[in-house]
């Protein structure tokens, strides 16, 4: 599979596991592993890979279930997902590395570094939820009911995305970042997206912030309306000498919406580690 962006080509390759993993992988170095959110894939970060690659070898794979990626039998685990990373960081010849991970994709992070602390060099946390522990169990049930129903209703994934991307998006003329949202979220997996629903929701990723030892950067879109940057400085807080950047003109999809800055902003903070 070729995946052409902009003048720009990507060679997907496989991690031979079972469920078999997608990847994307460009440049040589430190190793950078992007992890996207719940209705993404491993296309997402290749504006951020086309830049970043020129220091860093980098690394976007497809989460089990997702784009390339094999589907999974059972429910959704991160710890599950962890593993997955683990074994794709030895396949591609790496020791250590850093994670970037937007939303679920966050939390995703949060989990691999609780799983793997001796692995993992920094963290970056892109437009991550705080989490939904102040949540009753009933709350959180007509949460996870409302974002189910739809595809349990059986909507077309291109109405549901249109939908969602109307929200996400910061800038709402910016007809570049729906349509590509929108040709994103077209190639979910309705049976994982699901299963992606109740994990999202049940994570404890927050009781991990505190334990974080190693260089984390926070960064948020500036009009992020789901993961507010009031919710950044919160997990901003709870992270011993974490940094807070904000990325202006971006709504939840930062590195998407204002891939220049966003990649400004991230090479900064590694360049100083």
């Amino acid at each position: 599979m070729i995946i052409v962006v902009t003048s720009k080509v990507f060679n997907t390759k496989f991690l031979p596991s079972n469920p078999k993993i997608a990847f994307n992988q460009r440049g040589d170095g430190d190793l950078i592993i992007f992890i996207h959110g719940i209705g993404g894939n491993k296309e997402n970060w290749h504006k951020n890979m086309e830049i970043l690659s020129k220091n860093f070898k980098t690394v976007a794979l497809d989460l089990r279930g997702y784009g390339e990626s094999d589907d999974f039998e059972g429910p959704m685990n991160f710890f599950d997902i962890a593993d997955d990373i683990y074994k794709l960081i030895l396949y591609v010849g790496k020791k250590k590395c850093h994670v970037i991970g937007l939303s679920m994709g966050a939390q995703i992070a949060l989990y691999f570094y609780e799983r793997y602390p001796s692995l993992t060099k920094s963290l970056v946390l892109c437009d991550a939820p705080l989490g939904f522990q102040d949540f009753t169990e009933s709350e959180r049930k007509k949460f996870i009911s409302l974002r189910r129903k739809p595809i349990e209703d059986g909507i077309d994934l291109t109405t549901m995305a249109m939908k969602i991307a109307e929200t996400l998006i910061g800038v709402k003329s910016n007809k570049s970042v729906f349509d590509e949202l929108v040709k994103s979220m077209q190639k979910l997996h309705k049976e994982t997206y699901l299963k992606a629903i109740d994990t999202f929701v049940n994570s404890t990723h927050y009781n991990i912030l505190p334990r974080i030892n190693i260089p984390v950067l926070v960064v948020v879109g500036e009009l992020d309306s789901l993961t507010p940057v009031s919710m950044a400085k919160e997990i901003s807080a709870n992270i011993d000498k974490s940094i807070l950047r904000v990325i202006p003109h971006a709504g939840h999809l930062s590195n998407i919406e204002n891939p220049k800055e966003f990649n400004r902003v991230v090479l900064s903070f590694l360049a100083n580690l």
